[in-house]
Parts: C-alpha cells; structure tokens; sequence
C-alpha cells in the first residue's frame, strides 16, 4: 500500500468504503467536514507519531544509523513522515482541540532530531511550522 494512501480496510472502521483515499484528498474533506474524518484524522497522527518516534529512537542510538542505512537513509520513510507533517499542519485549525499541541511536537522532534533528519524532512517539517505560525 503505498504510504499516502489509505485503503478500504485502513478506514473501514469510519465506515467508509472508498477503495483508495490520498492525503491531499482526505486534506480537502476534512476541510468540509471536519467531524466526518475524526477517525481518519487519529489514523493519520498515530501514523505520524510513529514516524517521530522511530526517528527519535534511531537517531539516540547512533547517528551514522539514521543517515547512512537506518530510517533515515530511507527516502520513503522520510517523505512519508514529510508528508504526514505537512498535512496535519494543514489541517490543524480544523481540530483544535485533538491537535493542540501538535505545534509543540513538531517543535520538539525539531529540536531533538534536526542534526539527524535528511535535509529534505527538515525542510518539510520547517514548512509546516511556518505553516502553522502564519495561521496562528
């Protein structure tokens, strides 16, 4: 399954039944109907939180593991973590009260994995709160 899609199964239990669902697509009916999609929304920031975790992880162990063959050397995984980023920034002023501090998290695992993260996650994640600070 490619990672920014999401098959039937993943959001069956919403009881939609949409063979396939990208991110940009979800993104545009979250926008409409932001009750809706509170379970694709949990999906997609536990996929998200996931991702930051085993970054974390790897990046405590050792930096030459996350760069050169760990979970960052892998460029999907790192796009997909791009990708997650950036589409909960998006879709943060929709659902202020479950992703509240999703602005701090983005900020910490900035903090904590910058020296670590390839340049183009960092780029992502920058942009997302950049994002996120233009709409307050």
């Amino acid at each position: 399954m490619p990672s920014n899609e999401f098959t039937a199964d993943a959001i069956s239990a919403s009881g939609r039944t949409s063979e396939k669902l990208s991110l940009p697509t979800l993104q545009s009916k979250m926008k409409c109907d932001p009750g809706g999609y509170e379970t694709e929304l949990s999906l997609v920031y536990n996929q998200f939180k996931s991702s930051v975790e085993l970054f974390t992880q790897q990046a405590s162990f050792n930096f030459t593991s996350v760069v050169n063959g760990g979970v960052g050397g892998d460029v999907t995984v790192a796009k997909d973590l791009g990708d997650r980023a950036m589409f909960l920034a998006h879709v943060t002023p929709f659902y202020p009260a479950k992703l509240g501090g999703y602005p701090s998290e983005l900020v910490e695992f900035l903090k904590s994995s910058a020296r670590v993260l390839p340049s183009g996650l960092r780029v992502t994640v920058t942009q997302a709160l950049i994002l996120l600070l233009n709409r307050k």
